[in-house]
């Protein structure tokens, strides 16, 4: 009899010990999925910020350089461009 009891013990400790690490297993499978959740809603938002910011200030077409004066200023400027304007004035 006595060994049926250490056996019968046993088992129910290795079920609470089992029964433990599998409530954690899935406690942390939802945090996970709960996690990519929230970011892939984040991700969403960005990029609908990105695409909504692109259509309201769409990119500015590049001046092409004038035969005129060339503006050093402008922060669009084609250095490249700008200096073979110069040389074909040459």
């Amino acid at each position: 009899m006595s060994t049926f009891n250490v056996i019968r013990w046993s088992f129910l400790g290795a079920g609470v010990v089992y029964g433990a690490l599998h409530r954690q297993t899935l406690k942390s499978a939802a945090e996970e999925k709960s996690v990519a959740s929230k970011f892939a809603q984040q991700q969403k938002l960005i990029d609908e910020a990105k695409a909504e910011y692109a259509r309201l200030n769409p990119p500015k077409a590049a001046t092409p350089v004038a035969s005129g004066s060339i503006n050093w200023e402008d922060p669009n400027l084609d250095i490249g461009k700008a200096l073979e304007s110069l040389i074909e004035k040459l």
